[in-house]
């Protein structure tokens, strides 16, 4: 939590700098210029500040500290005229001083607190407040920071936490305290008992929602029926709260916190807090093994992707490979703690945070003519999966300067306090620009120097950043989306907010719309959980508790409960008597869960031994191993049934959004080494079936002349497309090539532009569009195959033989949760700009193959092991569907008469 000083910092190390960095790093076989490192220099920002006096009553402004931030300031006079805000800010820009200044305001208007700030009475009926937190450890770490604020203020105001850790007087919480601190998976169970909280409720003028960022896709959908849950209660009891959303930097801040809190709010973005002179490292690993410039002896095929960047140019470099960001990252940790530079390194597991304390130290050890200091580095991983006590223990050490460095899973992006700090290194780029911005922003707190390196993976958005670094600066950051459309996580919350208090009229707009409200209760009263109507009352009548029916990390009910095999010694592995998982929904199960599946959970492996489906909750066993392998699932795509809700022209070209039904097969699974992902065993079945999901689609339709001019561009491609030799007899290949890869490079530059998990995306491109419609003429193809993907590929082919007339080739993108995340329309709704981001990415990656590489058209989740692929068929219709190329371009390409060539074959890669 800052405290608002603009001092500059006296014992900046004068070494936290790019180039002394780069200029000492060791290299025993390479040279500086070797490796590709770009540095992006960040001057500092000075202090926007308002006197407290003018914003705050004299009891508050006279004990407070500091002059407030410009965007404090504009937050709390926005609260004081009754609206709701958004606070997007940097990282320690003192957000949390907004409502906790906010609430104090509140306390002393209500008479709770007398103007000296004792209290008035010790019953507190008049005022309270709600702050909601994303994690536990950051709910401590505010209860700490307002406790401080309100001491330093000299205010009697009681702050107290209320989670699945509390202990003690649990009544006396919900009875005396002024300020309750919890987190939305206990706030959906606690709305059942609101008579419980009616002291509470009644008071309630303030929700504050921090880090509200992170409440994206699935988790998004669910809080904002938690939050309209919670707002019936507080209009139950008589409460009126105002919002506070304090968020990392999103690109659509109001549209996100409105649907969050289906209310208006006052967007405040203006950051007026300092910080200090930054340098930011763009460092991509050296290839891992020695690079050569091809020769015309090597060159079978020629690459007409764009002239400024023809990997034919004389000196261009091939990198087929590079070093992992999990072997080279901990590299620059270690040299950076060595030279005393108190540093955090970003791993993507937890697994990794101990095997980069290993790494760092291998490196000092090879090292020792660079790092011959007689003494050992203070470094320690610290992740979710340690207890409590560690955890503590090693925040407490690196605060006193016990420890230097802390390999760290995303558990310290967030708030949580471990002081202050002058580096950061990032295992990757973490998905996201506010990410990336949140971590980086951990160093460097107030005016002191700071750094922070960026070792990059070879994978689509990593190798996106390094050649566009211009990216990381612009001022669009990346949408958060949130969807309420899905009506199966919706028809879960109808149910708890029957339970909490019955639904009536009232509940008509402002719970839900009348036709969808009408709909789920007449589903559920004719499924026996509710009784009654809209028009008087429905009363809740199924088993008790339709709150844990929900699942913040599902969209269903029927989740898969994760537990310990019964033969499992709890003691010989330390591992609790609860694992305090949370329940998976089917596909997810059906991906990461199988038998033989290896998962990281808390810090440690576990081997699925067993998979239990004949119970009302299937249940899935795991026991502790310690292998040097993680697994991962190959799969089967199909999308069946679609039907368009809405469609738009781009330069000929037809986008479309709408539903339709995913046939996938996660049909068998790769055993992979941990830290090179190199492979183990491969394709080893999983016996499990395939399942359909309803779910929400966006999709491209080529046109006609496009498709005709590309087909018999590539016509001539084959084995440069990625596929066996035998499998080359077709002359659509090289152009499905280009359409799956820019399926490919659509969805793995997804978030780029939208805070999305591209693993909650899949795809598939095809030659006919049309097979996969819902068709009037014909029977649903879902009707007829039953569970079986060979059912799904006969009748679709089937159907392709009874169009008629010329039907479109393109690609889908669908989200992958049974009925949809909100994902799919925000791509919709952003095709343009991330079509450019995917046409940049495939046109600039210099790995020099025509099929391409990891960094710019390989997806480790493709069901057809990335083949065919093609680089610059891609490109070319990204390019048509941009604008950036016209038809004049393909004209050469073009027959002179209107026949288009063969008859399309039905081929789809997902």
């Amino acid at each position: 939590m800052s405290d608002n000083t603009t001092s500059t910092d006296a014992n900046a190390r004068a070494d936290v700098d790019a180039d002394t960095i780069i200029d000492t790093f060791p290299r025993t076989s390479l040279t500086p210029d070797s490796e590709y490192l770009e540095t992006i220099g960040l001057p500092a920002e000075p202090a926007d500040t308002v006197p407290t006096a003018e914003v705050l009553r004299p009891e508050l402004a006279e004990p407070y500290p500091h002059d407030l931030f410009s965007h404090q300031a504009d937050a709390l006079n926005a609260l004081e005229t009754g609206d709701n805000v958004a606070v997007t800010t940097s990282t320690s820009s003192g957000k949390t001083h907004i409502y906790g200044l906010q609430i104090a305001r509140n306390l002393l208007d209500a008479g709770v607190l007398n103007p000296d700030g004792t209290r008035a009475a010790e019953h507190n009926d008049a005022s309270t407040a709600l702050c909601v937190y994303p994690m536990k450890a950051l709910t401590k770490d505010q209860q700490e920071a307002l406790d401080e604020l309100y001491d330093q203020l000299g205010l009697d105001i009681r702050v107290e936490i209320y989670d699945g850790d509390t202990t003690g007087n649990r009544r006396a919480i919900r009875e005396q305290a002024d300020v309750i601190l919890t987190n939305f998976a206990g706030l959906n169970v606690y709305l059942e008992h609101h008579d419980k909280w009616s002291r509470f409720y009644s008071a309630l003028d303030l929700v504050a929602i921090d880090e509200s960022h992170t409440y994206t896709g699935i988790e998004g959908m669910h809080v904002a029926w938690i939050l309209r849950r919670m707002q019936r209660v507080a209009d139950y009891w008589g409460g009126d709260p105002q919002y506070v959303l304090t968020s990392a930097t999103i690109g659509n801040p109001r549209d996100h916190s409105e649907e969050l809190i289906n209310a208006s709010v006052t967007v405040i973005d203006d950051d007026g807090s300092p910080h200090g002179p930054r340098d930011v490292i763009l460092w991509n690993p050296p290839p891992r093994d020695k690079t050569q410039d091809p020769t015309p002896e090597e060159e079978t095929f020629d690459i007409d992707i764009d002239d400024a960047n023809d990997p034919e140019e004389e000196g261009e470099e091939f990198i087929a490979e590079r070093v992992p960001a999990s072997v080279e990252a901990p590299k620059v940790f270690n040299h950076l703690t060595s030279r005393g530079i108190r540093t955090l390194l970003f791993c993507d597991s937890r697994k990794l945070t101990e095997l980069s304390i290993q790494r760092a130290d291998e490196h000092r050890r090879n090292n020792p003519r660079e790092y011959d200091h007689p003494t050992t580095v203070g470094r320690e991983a610290y992740n979710a999966g340690l207890g409590r006590h560690t955890r503590h223990s090693r925040e407490h050490q690196f605060k006193t300067g016990v420890l230097t460095g802390l390999a760290t899973t995303s558990a310290l992006e967030l708030g949580i306090d471990i002081g202050n700090l002058d580096a950061t290194v990032l295992m990757g780029y973490p998905g996201q620009r506010q990410s990336f911005w949140q971590r980086i922003g951990r160093a460097g707190r107030e005016a002191s120097r700071s750094l922070a390196v960026l070792v990059g993976d070879h994978r689509t958005l990593d190798q996106y950043i390094l050649n566009h670094p211009e990216y990381l600066l612009e001022n669009d950051v990346e949408d958060a989306v949130v969807d309420t459309s899905n009506n199966s996580v919706f028809a879960t919350h109808v149910l708890a907010a029957a339970d909490e208090i019955a639904l009536d009229e009232s509940d008509i707009g402002t719970f839900a719309d009348e036709d969808r409200l009408r709909a789920a209760v007449k589903m559920w009263r004719e499924a026996g959980f509710v009784d009654g109507y809209l028009d008087a009352a429905v009363h809740y009548s199924g088993p008790s508790r339709p709150q844990t029916r929900v699942n913040l990390y599902g969209t269903t009910d029927t989740d898969y409960r994760l537990q310990l095999a019964a033969d499992v010694d709890r003691d010989k592995w330390g591992l609790p008597d609860d694992l305090d998982l949370e329940p998976i929904e089917q596909n997810r199960a059906y991906r990461d869960y199988h038998e033989g599946a290896v998962r990281l959970q808390n810090g440690q492996q576990f081997e699925v031994v067993n998979v239990d489906e004949d119970r009302p909750q299937p249940i899935i066993e795991l026991k502790p191993v310690d292998c040097e392998y993680y697994t991962r699932t190959r799969n089967k795509v199909n999308v069946l049934d679609a039907e368009s809700e809405e469609s738009r022209e781009v330069n000929g070209f037809t986008l479309h959004f709408g539903r339709g039904t995913v046939l996938v097969h996660h049909h068998s699974y790769d055993q992979l080494y941990i830290g090179n992902s190199d492979p183990k065993q491969q394709a080893i079945p999983t016996e499990t079936p395939p399942i359909l999901m309803d779910t929400q689609l966006c999709w491209v339709e080529v046109p006609e002349d496009v498709e005709t001019a590309l087909t018999r561009k590539y016509q001539d491609y084959g084995i440069e497309t990625g596929v066996d030799p035998e499998n080359t007899g077709i002359a659509h290949l090289g152009y499905i090539a280009g359409l799956h890869a820019a399926e490919h490079a659509t969805i793995q530059t997804a978030p780029l532009e939208l805070r999305v998990d591209k693993n909650d995306l899949g795809g598939l491109a095809t030659l006919v569009m049309d097979t996969h419609y819902a068709h009037p003429d014909y029977d649903d193809i879902t009707d007829s195959i039953g569970d079986s993907f060979e059912a799904a590929t006969h009748a679709l082919e089937q159907r392709t033989q009874e169009l008629t007339g010329r039907t479109a080739s393109g690609w889908f993108i669908y989200d992958g949760v049974d009925g949809g995340l909100g994902f799919a329309r925000a791509i919709y709704e952003n095709f343009e700009a991330l079509a450019e981001r995917a046409r940049d990415q495939l046109r600039d990656c210099h790995c020099g193959q025509p099929n391409g590489c990891p960094a710019c058209t390989f997806d480790e989740n493709c069901g057809n092991d990335n083949k065919p692929l093609l680089r610059a068929s891609a490109v070319d219709v990204l390019n048509q569907l941009l604008g950036d190329d016209t038809r004049e371009d393909l004209s050469e390409h073009l027959p002179e008469d209107e026949h288009g060539g063969d008859r399309r074959p039905v081929v789809f890669y997902s």
